[in-house]
């Protein structure tokens, strides 16, 4: 299992929230989803899908993202 953190940009309100943490766990192979809407991450644990289809859901979901590493 792989743990990824990734910062979603746009999220204003629970339905942005939440059509985010839908899309991400419509994803083959993931296996757990948490949306932080106050923080404005998404934390995916998963069985090797790449960061770039996780960004690519994202961003059909309505918003921008990008991995999260060290402090943002």
């Amino acid at each position: 299992m792989t743990k990824t953190v990734l910062k979603v940009e746009g999220m204003s309100c629970e339905v942005c929230s939440g059509k985010v943490d839908s899309a991400l766990k419509a994803v083959d192979k993931v296996n757990g989803v948490s949306v932080n809407l106050k923080k404005g991450t998404a934390t995916v644990i998963h069985e090797g899908v790449d960061d770039e289809t996780l960004i690519g859901v994202i961003l059909d979901a309505g918003f921008r993202s990008k991995v999260k590493h060290g402090l943002f």
